[in-house]
This record gives C-alpha cells, structure tokens and sequence, in this order.
C-alpha cells in the first residue's frame, strides 16, 4: 500500500511532493537525510513555495522533521516505531478482514492464489525475482471490499508509513534471510484460501501471524546493525546538477 491524500494541492507543487515522497517511502532519499528548501527549488528549478508546501505536507504525513534554520530531516526508521504502527495495524486490518470476507470477488481471490501457487513451486525463481505486486493486491482487496469508508481513510493515512518500513526488507534483507521470501508466499496463500473459504478464523489467524512476522523481520534488520542506507543514483543525479 503507497497512497497519500495529495489532492489539496496542484500543479508544481503537488508534482514536487509526489517526487520527494516517492523517493523517502522507497528509500532513495534514506532517513536522516537533510533537506532544505533553498537546495530543493535549486534541483527541481522552482520557487520556494511549492516545495515548502510539499515538504510541509510530508512533514504531516509523519515522514520528516523540522530541524533548525528552516530545514528538514527525513524522520528515522526505529524498532519501536514499526512495532507501534504494526500493532495499530493488525487491528484496522483484521477488523477490514472481518467487514470484507463475505464481499471479496472469489474469482479474483483464486486469481491470486493460483499465482502464490506457482511461484511456491519455483522457490529459486521466486527469492529472485520477488512478485512484491501479489502482497499489495492482496491486502488491498481485504481493505476495498470492507465497505467502511472511515477504516478505508485512515488505513490509507498510514499506507505510506508501512509501506516505507516495508521497503527496509525490499532493499536490505539479508541473504541469510532470504527464505523470509517463501515464508511470506506461504503466509498469503493461507491467507488467500481462507478468504476463498470463507473461513474467518482461519483467515484472520493467518493475518495476524503475517503481519506479525513482517514486524519481526523488519526489527531484525534494524536491530542486528545500523543499516548502511545509501541515497539512490537517481537522486544522487539531481543534486549533481545543482
């Protein structure tokens, strides 16, 4: 899940909050960075107003921090902060499990179970090229069916933070953990069959031990060494060019 409500702004602005927001939630820009407006209208060639509002903005979504001299600082990725929000979301989720389990098109949820399926018979093929897309339709489909509009907003609210935690295993899950890869396609395909049964406990236990299981590695990595995040190229490239 990567949405974030950026419909208050238009045009330059909401352009350069969609760029430094897809950069922080997958880890080019890595936390701790500074950003300073001066620096910011300089790579994107624009006024000091709309990247401002933009940084403002990801100031609100939870995703920096005001430093001194009107700069900012891209909020860091902490043990206690995954667990914190984890927890928050296990509950919204198992209540948007409970409301959707009777509304989920079963031919889609077949879709994705034939799809887990075949990449759990070619486990080397899988660790390699990860289908990331089968986690996010999956857990999607749970939140759209549950009919539940206010459970649907601040879900949507946090999708950037969870998503970013996410990413810490997307980029920096060790080798030695590269079985957590299966394990996970094992997680959703109980998940998936639960829905297609329409066996609620079933289901619901294996979301929990899921998401759980996600928190815990996420922990992991954190917690066995200080990650050595690196800024990606492409934004190495912009700031280049200033």
């Amino acid at each position: 899940m990567t949405g974030s409500d950026g419909s208050r702004f238009h045009g330059i602005q909401q352009q350069v909050y969609r760029s430094i927001l897809r950069s922080i939630v997958e880890l080019e820009i890595p936390p701790g960075k500074k950003l300073t407006i001066g620096r910011l209208k300089t790579i994107y060639g624009v006024s000091s107003t709309p990247v401002r509002g933009a940084l403002y903005k990801l100031k609100e979504d939870g995703l920096l921090i005001l430093g001194p001299s009107k700069s900012f600082y891209v909020k860091e990725i902490s043990e206690e902060e995954v667990r914190k929000l984890f927890y928050v979301r296990i509950e919204l989720e198992k209540l948007a499990l409970r409301e959707s389990i009777d509304s989920v098109d079963m031919s889609v949820i077949s879709n994705l179970i034939i799809r887990m399926r075949k990449h759990l018979s070619n486990r080397e093929e899988t660790m390699e090229n990860v289908p990331y897309d089968i986690d996010y339709k999956l857990h999607r489909l749970i939140l759209e069916n549950c009919g539940n509009s206010y459970l649907i907003d601040i879900m949507q609210k946090i999708s950037i933070l969870i998503t970013r935690m996410r990413n810490v295993i997307k980029y920096y899950l060790p080798q030695q953990q590269k079985d957590w890869i299966i394990c996970e396609m094992e997680e959703h395909l109980e998940i998936a069959e639960g829905i297609l049964e329409r066996n609620l406990s079933r289901a619901e236990m294996a979301l929990d031990r899921h998401l759980k299981h996600s928190m815990d590695i996420i922990c992991s990595i954190l917690g066995s060494s200080k990650v050595d995040y690196k800024t990606a190229t492409s934004f190495l490239e912009l700031e280049a060019k200033v």
